[in-house]
């Protein structure tokens, strides 16, 4: 019996549940606790981020959480999208990677060619199998262009130290600012950076586009909102997820990096977490609403579903509702946690991956 079996589903025509104006057409299922061997880890198999490749032909999974309390660590599987449940390759990385209505983590991803995978510091080369690292929250801009930027006291928002990297951890040159940034997304199309510049104020907050390499700030703009400006449609868009805790209709926008200026938002609200197609206009948007709280000033806040969002033709493509996944509390495992499934799309905007308790799905989005 091969590992091919334990494939749930290759069921080609199955439709999502729930799922209208457009359909997601599920390509394959499987089940990691049946193809990942392993020893110790959450009986759950929690999955907590997933980022399909450039080309969009492997997976990377972070889930599980293992080892003593001071240690956690997790697991950084690599799959095969053309055959999912053979040869699940696997790293151990440090645990701390959790997404959720929080927002996306910066720090895991792929380099451009697809070969390189890092997560909170962890530089995975997939084609010679070595591994080095770097700094927990760095990302490449270029196959061989790491950056690290770590904000310095007195205080944390008055300075910046941004260091580069080459694709084996050799430390190069450093770059300074005289103000505090934290990087939030990264653009390997343009080798830009998303920046939210740290203030004593949130209200002052400011939003830049960073060109890391020129060494120089291409774009600048206040913004309060706390969800990340994430880059879409090769580097020449940014999108934010809207705030539901600040205002009833709270949607996602989109601006243009070059211009400024902003060019769609989306018919209903789209709050955080969403995820962005590198190469294309689509998004998987979060839509929550709020309701106030009897009797109290303050609101409490309602998932509504998942949906994928053009803003290029400002059209919505399909919604679903997603499944939940539940575990125990990584420091407490008699306290459960219950969170949506992970989600990624695909660079070209055609394919969405989800996952929890070792479920992992693939979808084509049709049309």
């Amino acid at each position: 019996m091969t590992r091919r079996v334990w494939i749930v589903a290759l069921a080609l025509s199955a439709v999502l549940p729930f799922a209208h104006a457009g359909t997601l057409r599920k390509v394959w299922e499987v089940d990691l606790r049946k193809v990942v061997p392993r020893s110790g880890g959450s009986p759950e198999f929690p999955v907590f981020a997933l980022r399909l490749s450039p080309n969009g032909r492997k997976l990377a999974v972070i889930a599980d959480v293992y080892g003593a309390q001071e240690a956690k660590r997790s697991r950084l599987l690599v799959i095969d999208v053309d055959h999912p449940a053979a040869s699940v390759r696997q790293f151990d990385i440090e645990w701390g990677i959790l997404e959720n209505e929080s927002g996306r983590a910066p720090n895991f991803g792929w380099a451009p060619s697809g070969q390189i995978i890092y997560a909170l510091g962890k530089v995975v080369h997939l084609e010679s199998g070595t591994i080095c690292d770097l700094p927990s929250r760095s990302v490449f801009v270029g196959d061989n262009a790491a950056v690290s930027a770590q904000a310095y006291p007195p205080p944390l928002y008055s300075s910046t130290r941004l260091t580069f990297y080459n694709q084996d951890c050799k430390e190069g040159e450093s770059w300074e600012v005289p103000e505090g940034w934290l990087v939030t997304d990264v653009s390997t199309d343009r080798r830009l950076l998303s920046v939210v510049r740290e203030t004593a104020s949130p209200a002052d907050a400011e939003r830049l586009i960073v060109d890391p390499i020129g060494r120089k700030v291409i774009q600048r703009w206040r913004d309060n909102v706390a969800g990340a400006w994430e880059f879409a449609d090769r580097g020449k868009a940014v999108c934010q997820g809207g705030s539901v805790l600040q205002s009833d209709r709270a949607p996602a926008r989109c601006r243009d990096v070059d211009t400024g200026s902003e060019i769609g938002e989306t018919p209903r609200n789209g709050i955080e977490p969403i995820a962005m197609a590198a190469s294309a206009t689509r998004a998987v948007v979060s839509d929550y609403q709020r309701m106030k709280i009897p009797f109290d000033y303050e609101y409490r806040t309602t998932f509504k579903g998942r949906y994928i969002w053009d803003f290029g033709t400002g059209k919505e493509l399909v919604s679903w509702m997603p499944e939940s996944e539940t575990y125990g509390n990584a420091f407490t495992p008699t306290k459960r946690v219950t969170e949506l499934f992970r989600f990624a799309i695909s660079s070209d905007g055609q394919y969405v991956a989800e996952g929890g308790n070792g479920i992992i799905r693939l979808y084509k989005i049709e049309p």
